[in-house]
């Protein structure tokens, strides 16, 4: 028998012993064990609600029960590196908005992650919209007036948290029309609101779900919405496009990702989970209920998300280098 022939067959064997091998890593991810959600914030604000929301259908198609995990502290950054040093096993996960995505490299020092870098895009949950209200005794009855106001530097805004995507929404304001304010930043939504209607202040930035109602008792007047759209529940309050001030189409948006070491089956599973998730009608419900939109089509794929995570963190960044945001170690 020639060399080449049993060279051949020595090939021909060694392919049909690796076979075994290459369709257990082909086959099929499911979970072995339970799987953490982590939120990094804490238990009660709109990412971890949206992500209860989310975890029991997801964990009805990964096959294992979804627990959330409140893993909090420096804006996010320490529950996003723990999902970003785990194992990419898949039983890890992160669910968080666009500050931890796309604005915290900006803000912090050292966060402990490069989003870009360390995280395998899943895909976008939800997106939502902001509000800018105005107080009642401020005597701001429109965007025209609040334009004016902001270009004589006759402005107190409030939002909740300095580097929050509300205090990053009040700067691009500010960017759009040619003005300066006061930024007030809180520890939190609630002292802001009332402050707010208190007349302490004369605008808030405030998330869509917690604006509405406090736009309903005559303390307050909602102005503008932010992102492309109109409200249903404040159908004649415009988009900031609508009134000329493009560069505030933006939303906070929520999103999921994993480990970057997860193999292409894990990711796979993810995304087949996350996608039958959004399509329960009970998610559908609550999510509406939180003025929530959910992504249809190319942007509800992982490699949207990427995109995404990688423009907000420009945008942002070059929005924050021409700002007096301070860094944060």
């Amino acid at each position: 028998m020639s060399s080449a022939v049993r060279a051949s067959r020595r090939g021909a064997l060694a392919g049909l012993l690796s076979l075994p091998a290459l369709a257990r890593a082909q086959s099929p991810w499911s979970a072995s064990r339970p799987i953490s959600l982590v939120v990094p914030f804490a238990a009660g604000g709109t990412t971890d609600v949206m992500a209860r929301i989310l975890a029991e259908p997801m964990g009805a198609r990964l096959g294992q029960s979804v627990v959330v995990e409140n893993v909090t502290g420096a804006g996010g950054n320490i529950g996003a590196e723990r999902v970003a040093r785990a194992a990419g096993d898949g039983h890890a996960a992160l669910f968080a908005h666009v500050g931890v995505f796309s604005v915290n490299g900006h803000l912090y020092r050292r966060p402990g992650f490069d989003a870009a870098r360390d995280f395998a895009p899943v895909g976008l949950v939800c997106t939502n919209p902001m509000v800018l209200l105005a107080s009642a005794r401020s005597g701001i009855a429109d965007v025209e007036e609040l334009v004016s106001r902001a270009r004589r530097g006759d402005l107190r805004i409030a939002t909740s948290g300095a580097g929050s995507t509300m205090h990053l929404a009040a700067l691009q304001f500010l960017d759009a029309a040619h003005g300066r304010a006061d930024l007030i930043p809180y520890r939190g939504g609630a002292p802001a609101v009332n402050d707010l209607l208190a007349g302490q202040v004369d605008v808030l930035v405030e998330q869509a779900f917690s604006a509405v109602p406090n736009s309903r008792g005559g303390l307050a007047r909602a102005l503008l919405v932010t992102g492309g759209r109109r409200l249903p529940v404040l159908p004649d309050v415009p988009t900031a496009a609508e009134v000329g001030l493009g560069g505030l189409d933006l939303e906070i948006w929520n999103a999921l990702a994993l480990p970057v070491a997860a193999p292409a089956p894990v990711r796979a599973a993810w995304e087949a989970a996350l996608a039958a998730g959004l399509q329960d009608p009970e998610v559908q419900r609550r999510y509406e209920g939180l003025m929530g939109r959910i992504p249809a089509g190319d942007e509800a794929t992982a490699a949207h998300l990427g995109r995404l995570i990688e423009t907000d963190a420009r945008r942002w960044g070059e929005l924050l280098r021409h700002s007096s945001a301070a860094r944060m170690e």
